[in-house]
């Protein structure tokens, strides 16, 4: 399924959301992923338990994948392959470099090579590889939303606030 590029245009010009919980993180990661490229760069910031690791669950299930998409805290790099409906094949890598102590890491990690041999790669604590993880197609930075939301619009625990930036739309 082929999504046209304005809808990404149209994402990243809106920028800012606000996300009232779990399942509306779901249903973001699933509108995101479809408003990519077919090869993309996707790098995710936030403090810990933001809800990085949601979004790029979803991002991957979104895909079709169907089975248990491992947060790669230990591991830092976590594969998956769904087929679509022409058969073709979609590749999908997932690194969190949370423990990474030093960029030169990712060499260890193959992490040129998974740059191309896959069409998506969500990369969650980018700068951890400060210098060696190039511009992404889309940064998404979560934060807590606890303050400047208007009341009544979900100021509930769970919500998040979502900012979108490109490196080739600002």
């Amino acid at each position: 399924m082929s999504i046209p590029m304005n809808e990404l245009s149209q994402l990243l010009d809106t920028k800012r959301f606000i996300i009232a919980n779990e399942a509306a993180m779901q249903s973001f990661g699933t509108k995101l992923v479809n408003a990519l490229p077919k090869k993309a760069l996707v790098t995710l910031s936030g403090e810990l338990g933001a809800g990085k690791s949601v979004l790029a669950r979803a991002m991957i299930h979104s895909l079709g994948y169907e089975g248990r998409v491992k947060s790669p805290t230990y591991t830092l790099i976590e594969t998956y392959e769904t087929t679509n409906d022409d058969n073709s094949v979609t590749r999908i890598a997932h690194l969190d470099l949370y423990r990474l102590s030093d960029p030169e890491e990712l060499d260890y990690l193959g992490f040129d090579d998974v740059l191309v041999t896959n069409n998506l790669v969500i990369i969650e604590w980018p700068e951890q590889g400060e210098g060696r993880v190039p511009a992404a197609n889309v940064h998404v930075s979560i934060e807590y939303a606890r303050s400047g939301i208007p009341p009544g619009t979900g100021t509930e625990p769970d919500t998040r606030k979502v900012i979108l930036q490109s490196a080739s739309h600002h």
